[in-house]
């Protein structure tokens, strides 16, 4: 059994060039045990509580939302795990007009694009049951449900994948691939190297764009 948490950094906007970010970060943490992924969160809501150290008004560990100390102690709890991440960084200046008219086609088709990667990389094997699992990203029930349609009808018919569009709030372990994705987004937005190097070694796949 494997487990695929999927969030994204970065935003799809192409109207303002000073507010709108120029990368667009989509980030799968892949775990083959769930616990591998509970036991990080809940050793680093212990450590927290232990050094007082205050949380954000969110409902769920964010990544720009809390303590940069926070957040280096999430990365170096999931560095020490048996997980894997992979990325797909989209540069937006180089995105096409066709794709920019429609950034919910576009979203759809990067992060199916990220999970043949997987596919044909056999990062996911076809023996065993998966479990796709990312934030509720629109309020809008019938994006998400478009969402899960277009990921069900384009992946491979032999990998024995089931979708699921969540809250964090719900499922505890989709705040992990948040601090993780802010970190990949740091690298490639910023230049800032800081958070990336804590999770670095478990980085096993770092796309730039897709045809």
């Amino acid at each position: 059994m494997a487990y695929i948490y999927m969030d994204e950094s970065g935003d799809l906007g192409f109207n303002d060039y000073e507010l709108n970010s120029k990368f667009f970060i989509i980030t799968f943490l892949i775990a083959n045990n769930e616990k591998e992924i509970s036991n990080v969160m809940k050793n680093l809501y212990k450590w927290m509580e232990g050094k007082k150290v205050r949380r954000k008004k969110s409902a769920f560990f964010h990544a720009n939302q809390e303590w940069k100390a926070s957040v280096k102690r999430a990365l170096d709890l999931a560095s020490r795990r048996d997980i894997r991440v992979v990325s797909l960084v989209l540069q937006k200046d180089i995105i096409s007009w066709k794709d920019k008219e429609n950034i919910h086609s576009l979203y759809n088709k990067a992060v199916w694009y990220l999970l043949e990667q997987c596919e044909r990389r056999n990062y996911l094997t076809y023996k065993d049951k998966h479990y796709f699992i990312a934030s509720r990203k629109e309020t809008k029930r019938q994006l998400n449900e478009n969402f899960i349609s277009y990921l069900e009808s384009s992946h491979s018919d032999l990998l024995d994948i089931d979708i699921i569009i969540d809250n964090p709030s719900q499922v505890k372990w989709l705040e992990l691939v948040d601090p993780i994705s802010f970190a990949i987004y740091q690298k490639y937005e910023y230049w800032d190297l800081e958070l990336y190097s804590l999770i670095k070694n478990k980085i096993i796949l770092e796309l730039q764009n897709f045809n």
